[in-house]
């Protein structure tokens, strides 16, 4: 067995343990009470697969815990075979930004930059192979330098594979092997009683690691073992999405590193990572997973679904929304960041969830249909070129590339996209097809990515909105002190924050609004023929004058345009009339890019028996967009959009009643009572009212007993009209993100000022106004 190096043996593990423990240092190895360890894994599972983005989120890692004065004797690095002098690392150049032209084509395959294997360089550091039998050699010398109060942060960035049947069961992948949950775990046992290991875990199905909280046997978290993760036990990671493969920096892991850089412990990272992590990731703590875990059992108890009794729980929860303003804070700044609306019941997530799954379809299948045309129109564009340039053909078949080394690819395409794209550029008929294909290719590309994170976002809200029911539920029984230790594990410091740290959250980048996206759905929606077609046979030619672009018709859909037109399968498609099809997949670009709703002209070629028995034929059609319904979500009203009408189910409080809006200038303020920021915003709103001579309506979402407490209570003045929306449809409709959220609707029911949240400093944020704060006389 080798251990740590080439031609060592299983006799020689002390010294090589003394190696791990004093990687390039003197000094004892022995640690004082309270010292922190780390512990980085990138077992990168084989060499094609271990991505440079696994070296730069250990990279990234090291400099922050070295910032945070983890000294790097107490940094050991596992991963992939350490450092042996082999290939073990893939990377991969970005193509030149012309490359597009030939991207998805047969030979943009065969020159895109290919997966390069290189040896890992990393100098002045100590890299360990990312093997069971070294990681368990590692726990076992870390029995005799950890103490009780000690700290271990173990870090993951790896690949990870799941279990479908047991989401408890997932692994990492090591080098060439697997760590199971068991493996991890028998791995933890063998360190000192009261050693706190805090894991973040960034691997595809990484969530079935929060097991490790529950020592073997235990039925309760001991608070020892906690954790960070990127997804849940049963889904894949945002590195396993397609449109994140080829992207660096991005995504759980180095957000999670980004936050640490700033935020003073592992939890407010968390916190941070959940709001500003653009990717469909869901990620979750261990006390997370144990609160689902209480919710669900307790479900089962009582023989009833999960989300009925977590709603219920949350009702009972809301009665006190003061005592969770924390978690309404973080929910209202998910929901701000990705453009949805912030939840209270699971109720609304399910009812957000099932808006956004036909949107992310209709996203999917427009992105796919005009990425297709895009590279048919690619291919004829570049078979053309090529006829056009004959010196080209002998440098690009098949044989011509097969073999080249990675230099000579690139400087292939470096010769050939300069007069590739001239070419598309002088020849309008070609270069404005493909701009034309491709900006809606990438922007439904983009759309739908941002709606896949829309919905991970209503996942992270679910998330915390059953951590809630779940902390509910606990208070009634005697194991919230499980919890508390969790907890507590979980707001582990890990190092010291420097004081030239920047601090603070990150504001996200908000999304565009859903109802801009629904726009986009419609501006990029393709028109529909409703035929399948396939190049016409060479056996159907022979004897026919052709053009190059024919497509027999194999079928026809019932109700379709074709159908209505006359067309039948078999039919030869030859273009509209006088502008015969060039290239086989020219058909679906026509019918894409084709004006729906206006009679248009197809010659269409009927074979007979015979040649002589064919007949030519005009089909006149008129083409319908594809048979897709969009879906009638548009998210929250912004400014210039017509405001939605009040729900009758509002609920006046106290004497005032609901005033009469309609054809009237008025405010809505959206506020809450437990909500300082509305408290400091009422003063300005009440003098703005005034001065401009408008009616205010005060909405809550609490129930009637508590705003009317509030009202009763209060010694300054509040808003003479004030309802309470006992069922948020009027939040749901406003999209309702963040309290206070003032809006100011003219007499024509158009929003004409929105504000999410208010700032003393910056005050009302209306065009042209201004305001003095009173001061108070003594």
């Amino acid at each position: 067995m080798r251990v740590f190096g080439p031609g060592r043996t299983g006799l020689l593990v002390p010294f090589s343990l003394l190696c791990l423990l004093l990687p390039e240092t003197t000094g004892s190895v022995e640690s004082a009470a309270g010292t922190i360890h780390v512990l980085l894994i990138n077992g990168g599972d084989k060499p094609e697969a271990n991505y440079l983005s696994h070296l730069h989120h250990l990279q990234d890692m090291v400099d922050v815990l070295r910032r945070r004065g983890v000294p790097p004797q107490r940094i050991d690095i596992f991963s992939a075979d350490g450092e042996e002098p082999s290939p073990d690392l893939a990377s991969r150049e970005s193509p030149p930004s012309d490359f597009w032209l030939i991207e998805g084509t047969e030979l943009g395959n065969r020159l895109r930059p290919q997966t390069e294997l290189t040896d890992t360089r990393w100098p002045g550091v100590k890299l360990h192979p990312a093997r069971r039998d070294l990681l368990q050699a590692w726990f076992e010398a870390a029995r005799a330098r950890m103490a009780p109060g000690d700290q271990l942060m173990i870090f993951v960035t790896d690949h990870g594979t799941g279990d479908p049947d047991h989401a408890e069961n997932g692994a990492i992948s090591l080098w060439h092997e697997k760590l199971s949950v068991a493996d991890f775990k028998a791995l933890l046992a063998r360190l000192p009683r009261g050693v706190r290991v805090v894991m973040i875990m960034s691997q595809c199905y990484s969530g079935a690691f929060a097991e490790a909280m529950y020592a073997n046997g235990a039925s309760e978290p001991g608070g020892d073992v906690c954790g960070f993760f990127s997804t849940t036990g049963r889904r894949k990671a945002y590195g396993c999405y397609p449109e994140g493969r080829d992207r660096d920096r991005m995504g759980h892991a180095f957000h999670f590193i980004d936050a640490l850089a700033r935020l003073v412990t592992a939890a407010e990272a968390h916190g941070d990572v959940v709001v500003t992590d653009d990717a469909p990731d869901v990620p979750l703590r261990t006390s997370d997973v144990y609160l689902e875990r209480i919710v669900s059992a307790e479900a089962a108890a009582r023989k009833m679904d999960a989300d009925t009794l977590a709603d219920a729980l949350l009702a009972e929860a809301w009665r006190a929304r003061g005592s969770w303003e924390p978690e309404i804070r973080l929910l209202d700044r998910i929901g701000d960041a990705f453009g949805t609306m912030s939840p209270r019941s699971l109720a609304e997530v399910r009812a957000g969830e099932a808006e956004l799954a036909p949107l992310a379809e209709k996203m999917k299948t427009y992105a796919g249909r005009w990425k297709s045309a895009l590279v048919d129109v690619k291919e004829a564009a570049l078979a053309r070129f090529l006829r056009e340039q004959p010196e080209w053909p002998p440098r690009l078949e098949t044989r011509a590339t097969e073999g080249l080394s990675s230099e000579d690819r690139s400087a292939v395409v470096a010769a050939l996209l300069p007069p590739l794209h001239e070419f598309a550029r002088t020849r309008p008929e070609v270069g404005v097809r493909l701009e034309k294909l491709r900006d809606y290719s990438v922007r439904g590309s983009e759309a739908q990515w941002r709606i896949e994170v829309r919905q991970a976002a209503l996942r992270r809200m679910r998330t915390i909105l059953v951590d809630v029911a779940g902390r509910v539920l606990l208070r009634r029984g005697e194991r919230e002190a499980a919890l508390n230790r969790l907890s507590t594990c979980e707001a582990s410091r890990i190092g010291d924050l420097p004081d030239t740290a920047e601090g603070g959250s990150r504001a996200p980048t908000p999304f565009p609004r859903l109802s801009d996206e629904i726009a986009l759905l419609e501006e990029i929606a393709p028109s529909w023929l409703g035929v399948r077609f396939r190049p016409v046979p060479d056996s159907t030619r022979k004897g026919r004058d052709l053009p190059a672009g024919a497509n027999r018709l194999d079928l026809i859909e019932p109700d379709s345009p074709a159908k209505e037109a006359g067309l039948e399968a078999g039919d030869i498609v030859l273009g509209p009339p006088g502008q015969p099809f060039e290239s086989t997949g020219q058909i679906r670009e026509w019918t894409m890019t084709s004006p729906s709703g206006i009679p248009l002209a197809l010659s269409v070629l009927r074979p007979g028996e015979t040649t002589e028995e064919d007949q030519e034929f005009e089909a006149t059609l008129i083409l319908r967009p594809l048979p897709v319904d969009l879906p009638s979500i548009s998210g929250p009203p912004q400014v210039g959009d017509r405001a939605p009408q009040l729900p009758a189910t509002l609920v006046a409080v106290g004497s005032g009643g609901l005033p009469d809006l309609q054809g009237h200038d008025h405010v809505l303020f959206f506020w809450a009572t437990w909500c300082e920021p509305c408290k400091k915003a009422v003063p300005e709103v009440m003098a703005f009212a005034q001065r401009r001579g408008l009616s205010v309506l005060a909405i809550s979402d609490e129930d009637q007993e508590t705003v009317s407490k509030f009202l009763e209570g209060r010694a300054e003045a509040f808003f003479a009209r004030v309802a309470v929306d006992p069922f948020r449809k009027s939040f749901a409709a406003y999209g309702i993100s963040g309290t206070p959220t003032i809006l100011l609707v003219d007499g024509k029911g158009v929003i004409r000022h929105r504000q999410v949240g208010y700032i003393s400093d910056k005050g009302l944020t209306v065009e042209g106004w201004s305001w003095v704060k009173p001061t108070t006389e003594k």
